[in-house]
């Protein structure tokens, strides 16, 4: 089952006058460990397909008169292959970690060969000095991630990939959030802003960066184990909070909710807010969201201006945007220092990550 909000979604940014609009893609459903069919990927803007099963697919499988023969490694087409084409010789760089089990990449090579039958792929270690450049180069924080050479622009078929790649002066790469390429491996975390709530000490040398949703039932249960570790590391980690909502219709008042807690954040009562919206999840519309301020004795003509004007939907749209690039594909998901875990994780899986974080 696939997600198709993106007409809701365009007319909620065009609301709130919010004009730098995220270009991503629909997705189906995905169960992560821990986490039921509801907790699954969400992408917005642009609706370009998923490389494996969206138009681009499609595109790839559907009318595609090439043939490519894996085993000969030659696109056959009217009896020529490959190399009496006129496209260009197209360098792909896969960058990749060879000790990662979960990294493969030979499947989406193969797609991209039907649509780039002159390429040439070279594997690139993360943790090589060429590895190294194209991470910074191209900003990469998730493998595998295909990195191609500039002239792929001149192939004859660019039309059909050139939405899902991001340009830079160095080349092209593809967009892992677009195609929706499998992560096999995070590269850090993501930063903590000024805006992100959190909670515990300062000074602790573990962060939890929680990725998350108010309408979601396995974060509120996520909630509960996270006040545990909280309580069992009093001094050793820190919390901080980022916003990760379904969309409608799966979830018709994450977004509002997720405004709201921020707008109690700037009343000092982010956590206050955060714990009842979490207590009973039913009540998450606007009209709810002004009664719990009520009972928090918020400045309710200030909360609710905050909440009227949208305030902090970009905040919002911008936590959502760095998780997907992060590869967060659901919610609850969590990054310890920049060990990255998704779903619901138990008291002792914590402690395990946070104990050996502490022993470095």
């Amino acid at each position: 089952m696939e997600i198709n909000n993106l007409e809701d979604f365009n007319k909620e940014k065009e609301r709130v006058n919010i004009n730098n609009k995220k270009e991503t893609n629909k997705t189906n459903k995905k169960t992560i460990k821990g986490v039921d069919s509801n907790v699954i990927l969400i992408l917005f803007g642009l609706v370009v397909g998923i490389i494996i099963s969206g138009s681009f697919g499609i595109d790839l499988f559907g009318k595609n008169d090439n043939v490519f023969d894996i085993e000969k490694n030659v696109l056959e087409n009217g009896g020529k292959t490959w190399v009496a084409f006129d496209d260009p010789i197209v360098m792909v760089n896969v960058v990749s970690d060879e000790s990662c089990e979960s990294c493969e990449y030979e499947s989406v090579l193969d797609i991209i060969k039907t649509i780039v039958p002159t390429m040439d792929a070279v594997n690139v270690n993360f943790d090589s000095e060429e590895g190294k450049n194209l991470i910074d180069s191209f900003e990469i924080k998730t493998l595998p991630a295909f990195v191609f050479s500039s002239n792929v622009s001149g192939i004859k078929e660019y039309e059909k990939i050139g939405d899902v790649l991001i340009k830079n002066e160095s080349g092209y790469i593809l967009d892992a959030v677009k195609t929706g390429i499998p992560v096999g491996r995070n590269l850090g975390a993501p930063k903590t802003e000024d805006d992100d709530a959190t909670k515990g000490s300062t000074d602790a040398e573990v962060i939890i960066i929680e990725f998350s949703d108010f309408e979601c039932p396995y974060c509120n249960e996520a909630k509960n184990v996270l006040d545990e570790v909280l309580k069992s590391y009093p001094e050793q980690v820190r919390l901080v909070y980022k916003h990760f909502p379904l969309p409608p219709p799966e979830h018709e008042n994450a977004q509002k909710a997720a405004e709201a807690s921020q707008c109690a954040n700037d009343q000092g009562k982010f956590w206050e807010m955060h714990d009842l919206m979490f207590e009973d999840q039913n009540k998450l519309t606007v009209s709810d969201l002004r009664n719990t301020a009520k009972k928090l004795e918020l400045n309710i003509a200030e909360f609710n201006e905050c909440l009227d004007s949208d305030k902090y939907a970009q905040k919002v749209y911008d936590d959502l945007d760095i998780g997907l690039n992060y590869g967060v594909r659901g919610a609850p998901a969590f990054f310890v220092n920049d060990q990255f875990l998704s779903g619901i994780m138990s008291i002792d899986e914590f402690k395990n990550v946070i104990d050996n974080e502490l022993s470095k």
